[in-house]
């Protein structure tokens, strides 16, 4: 017998290749009894996709696709100059997420969410940041709270509501906040922060 077509590790090889061929059969059939599209599903094996908590800042969105810029330098300056808020390493490439579903001007776009990182002065706080197609907030969900707590509270996130690069977002301005003001204004600052990267990646 020939060594090389015996022993265990070729039937082990034989195996591991139907296996890796079972998995292509059963992703295939998934894809054709259910309407999510495999790309999406893709994503989410892949790249981590954060499917949860775009659906916590788009509830009525039908699907996400992930995006990616690449800022000059001269539009990190000024993202931190205008918003006060130091530019993160995972800022640069921008990764954003257009949220899909049916619109009111029918473009199918509902808007962008951004994942963006704040430094408060107790800890980090991470969020996620949906912005409607017109430049306004439309929610902004906090993932990860290492700083006040009153900083994940619906009274705090939703004054946020609404606000655009022209408004002031700053605390005893047009923003209330009854707990550490330094804290809110970091997580303020890095949503203006958000909104100029998001602009300066739309650009042309």
């Amino acid at each position: 017998n020939d060594p090389l077509f015996s022993g265990p590790c070729f039937f082990g090889g034989i195996m591991q290749s139907m296996k890796g061929m079972l998995r292509v059969i059963l992703f295939g059939f998934f894809c054709s009894l259910f309407p999510i599209p495999c790309s999406l599903l893709l994503m989410a094996h892949e790249a981590d996709f954060p499917a949860e908590t775009l659906k916590k800042v788009f509830p009525e969105a039908t699907g996400f696709t992930a995006r990616k810029k690449t800022l000059t330098p001269d539009q990190l300056k000024q993202a931190e100059q205008q918003s006060g808020s130091k530019v993160a390493r995972n800022d640069n490439p921008l990764a954003y997420y257009v949220a899909l579903g049916k619109s009111a001007d029918g473009s199918g776009v509902l808007g962008t969410v951004l994942m963006l990182d704040a430094k408060g002065p107790k800890g980090g706080i991470d969020l996620a940041v949906g912005i409607r197609r017109d430049g306004t907030i439309y929610r902004v969900v906090v993932t990860e709270n290492g700083d006040d707590p009153n900083l994940s509270s619906a009274g705090f996130l939703d004054q946020i509501q609404g606000k655009n690069l022209q408004s002031p977002l700053k605390v005893g301005q047009d923003i209330r906040y009854p707990g550490d003001a330094k804290a809110a204004q970091a997580l303020l600052n890095a949503v203006r922060r958000g909104l100029y990267l998001l602009a300066a990646a739309q650009s042309k």
